[in-house]
């Protein structure tokens, strides 16, 4: 299992052992200890904390520190320090379905010193099964239904018979792949997020570490060496978010050790005390995790049934946010959805929408199916578009700087399309002594937010205000964004076009393909015929921007033009499989310039 044999030789694994077992648990922590970021970013069920990364990977680590020196042959040895390992150090949702997942395995291997395929799979099996039945409300779309379809998976396919774990275990794989694409369709939170699962992809991370070791892609050498030390996201600006909102608000774990009742009679104490209530058992001890908004009155409750050995209480409504002293502003112009904003305590200044004599806070006082309403009723004054005034930048940046924030950074619409990234500069600059960064995006829409996630990210890796302007200012230069719109009306009206090829275009059904230049200024780069062309053309222009591209996040916002948006992102997905994708409606900004029936795709290289 140590040779470096390529993914094409067949393989053959006919039985678990101590040894063999202990390097497949540190080639699945390790795989997802690289992906701790990713995990933490797209995080927004059940409550939108920005942690489930973090949490696994500490829970994992746990696992590995206590397995990692160990030398024996038998299988229910490693398995049972490993299990007590996880129920000890299990942080979050996601680390204790992680623990319960490894116990019920532990439960079912015994006193055996090693185990053949197929009692391997039906160890599984029983643990997925376990899993499912340890919640009392067990949630479709989550770590819970992607263990479950793997375990289904496993035994319909029959292969763990045959004598050999390999194909068995690549079964597992698919099913679980097959299975967190799924989660974004079964719960709405992530369907509106664009993200699939986090600690469903967690799950799938970790057996892509363990296929790494057994095809030859992870060294065995590596697995003795621990992972980094990093830092946990620390509190900073507190955020409240409507995502999550009937969960409790303290995160609240506890570990007790005694003569422990039954586990349901615990989780009947709890009941009607908080949620998401997890309770995993080896021996003696237990750890409860609930999110209560009393965890003084759960620490109470529990301490009735055994001595508390320890306690981790998180509020939930300050997890989750930028890492760094460093305040993130934007404007609304960005098109970022409210809850990762709210999340990530990024700083959104609205632009202003006139209609007549009434001036409106774009995505405050003004929706986008509002504004689209007022747009597509003839009789209504059509609107017109403002930057935000020096007092707006000015409340938000104070409020951070109220909040804790040392630094500054601004993050914003091209200052070729608008006068608001030099309004913005203008007055962030005039607080004195503190630290200020002024990107100008060059960029519009999505193009704008992409950048503005990228930001929160690198603060998160501990990149200093300079480094992290340097480092935005170069992903800038190499992405953009393209649009196109419905009709040439709007674009006419703004000066783009002339009457003639607006009236031209409309009636050939000509659709234009814009796109930036690199100081962020519109410029038509081709054109279609129709909508379904245009899709094409936009998807073929892509293809060529992105030929040596490996790291990608796309954007795409829309006007009234949903379905074609959810379409051509399920296209970007089959096409490229990007490190993310978000999908949302546009603001103002892109709106009111280019009608009804607009759609923008913005594409990020970070390679």
């Amino acid at each position: 299992m140590g040779s470096n044999a390529g993914y094409s030789q067949h393989l053959q694994i006919g039985y678990l052992d101590g040894r063999r077992f202990r390097k497949l648990i540190l080639a699945g922590v390790r795989s997802v200890s690289r992906e701790r970021e990713e995990l933490d970013r797209i995080n927004v069920f059940p409550v939108p904390d920005g942690d489930t990364g973090t949490n696994l990977t500490l829970t994992l680590r746990s696992i590995a520190d206590a397995v990692r020196p160990m030398k024996s042959r038998s299988l229910a040895e490693v398995a049972g320090v490993a299990a007590e390992a996880s129920v000890l150090g299990a942080r979050g949702n996601s680390g204790m379905l992680f623990s319960y997942l490894l116990l019920g395995f532990a439960q079912s291997v015994g006193e055996k010193l090693r185990a053949g395929s197929s009692e391997v799979a039906e160890a599984f099996s029983v643990a997925a099964s376990r899993l499912h039945e340890a919640l009392e409300n067990p949630v479709e779309g989550t770590i819970v239904s992607v263990v479950r379809d793997m375990a289904d998976a496993g035994i319909a396919g029959g292969k763990a018979g045959d004598g050999d774990l390999v194909p068995w275990l690549r079964d597992l794989q698919e099913a679980a792949e097959r299975s967190l694409r799924r989660t974004r369709e079964l719960l709405p939170a992530l369907k509106e997020a664009g993200v699939v699962d986090a600690g469903a992809k967690g799950i799938v991370v970790f057996f892509e570490g363990v296929l790494g070791l057994i095809e030859g892609r992870v060294e065995t050498g590596a697995l003795q060496e621990s992972e980094p030390d990093f830092r946990p996201p620390s509190l900073y600006l507190a955020r409240e978010s409507g995502a999550g909102a009937d969960e409790g608000r303290y995160c609240t774990q506890v570990v007790i050790r005694g003569e422990l009742p039954e586990t349901p009679i615990i989780r009947k104490a709890l009941t009607g005390f908080g949620t998401s209530t997890i309770i995993i058992r080896s021996g003696s001890v237990a750890k409860v995790h609930i999110h209560s908004d009393d965890p003084q009155e759960i620490i109470a409750i529990l301490a009735r049934f055994g001595s508390i050995e320890s306690e981790h209480i998180e509020d939930t409504l300050l997890a989750g946010t930028a890492s760094h002293h460093t305040a993130v502003l934007t404007d609304s112009a960005s098109d970022l959805p409210r809850e990762w904003v709210e999340r990530h305590g990024v700083h959104v200044i609205p632009m202003q929408v006139v209609v007549g004599e009434d001036v409106y806070r774009d995505g405050i006082d003004l929706q986008p199916d509002e504004l689209l309403a007022l747009m597509e009723d003839a009789g209504s004054r059509q609107p017109k578009t403002s930057q935000p005034t020096p007092a707006a930048f000015t409340t938000a940046a104070q409020g951070a700087i109220d909040h804790g924030a040392k630094e500054l950074l601004g993050i914003f619409v091209s200052s070729a399309l608008s006068g608001t990234c030099t309004s913005g500069a203008k007055v962030l600059q005039q607080f004195d002594g503190v630290p200020v960064e002024v990107i100008d995006s060059r960029s519009a829409s999505l193009g704008v937010g992409l950048l503005v996630i990228r930001a929160i990210e690198l603060l998160e890796q501990g990149y200093d205000l300079t480094a992290l302007a340097t480092e935005l200012r170069r992903v800038r230069d190499q992405s953009n964004v393209f649009f196109t719109v419905d009709t040439m009306e709007h674009l006419f009206r703004s000066g783009r076009i002339s009457r003639t090829k607006a009236l031209l275009g409309g009636m050939l059904g000509v659709k234009p393909i814009l796109s930036l230049t690199p100081d962020g200024r519109v410029v038509p780069i081709g054109r279609a015929r129709g909508r379904e062309a245009v899709v094409e053309a936009v998807l073929d222009l892509l293809d060529e921007r992105l030929k040596d591209a490996r790291q990608i996040r796309f954007g795409v916002a829309h006007f009234g033009a949903e379905a074609v948006a959810e379409k051509i992102a399920e296209m970007l997905r089959t096409r490229y499989a990007p490190k993310e994708l978000l999908v949302g409606p546009a603001s103002a900004s892109l709106g009111v310039h280019t009608g009804p029936g607009t759609w923008a795709l913005a594409y990020q290289i970070e390679d």
